[in-house]
């Protein structure tokens, strides 16, 4: 595969882009829900449309940012000779990442949703917050840890997806006991 550093930072950064005006178009009912009675939540939409823009901009260039990171180097050709085994690898490797980050990024983000229930609810006569908010953290917790298991352990699970693709047959290299591979 014979690429460009710069090529795939540029993807990585629309992508990014792409999950932020994603999670802002998830989070903006929440925002306009805990708006004042009465009132408009004219900070809230005023965020979501600054952050729309910043993801815009991130879209249209995103050669701006994936230049700052990796400088002048970034145009060299990238040649990487990867088997199989090893993309499968470094693909649940990073999808392990990904869930890690969104799963912390949902905890911070619905902690803070919660502190600014707490708020509201304190002047309420029980002051709890509601058990769907207690669900939600717990889904992003889960997240985490998934995330974190599946990052940690995608060695052994590429290995255990090669071992069930190819059973029965081994191949003379894998084999130790002097068994020929079936045809």
């Amino acid at each position: 595969m014979k690429t460009t550093l710069y090529t795939v930072l540029c993807v990585a950064v629309r992508l990014g882009a792409v999950l932020m005006a994603v999670g802002l178009f998830e989070r903006l009912p929440v925002f306009l829900w805990q708006s004042p009675e009465g009132g408009f939540a004219l900070d809230a939409v005023l965020l979501a449309v600054f952050g729309l823009l910043v993801a815009g901009a991130l879209w249209l260039w995103p050669g701006i940012l994936a230049g700052w990171a990796i400088g002048r180097r970034g145009h060299e050709s990238l040649e990487v000779g990867l088997s199989a085994d090893t993309l499968l690898t470094v693909a649940l490797a990073v999808t392990g990442a990904v869930l890690v980050v969104s799963g912390v990024a949902g905890c911070l983000g619905h902690g803070l949703t919660m502190l600014f229930f707490r708020s509201r609810l304190a002047d309420q006569s029980t002051g709890l917050l509601p058990v769907t908010e207690w669900h939600w953290l717990i889904f992003y917790l889960v997240q985490t840890a998934g995330g974190l298991a599946l990052m940690l352990g995608a060695h052994g699970l590429a290995s255990l997806m090669w071992r069930l693709r190819a059973y029965p047959i081994r191949s003379e290299a894998d084999s130790d006991d002097g068994i020929t591979p079936r045809d």
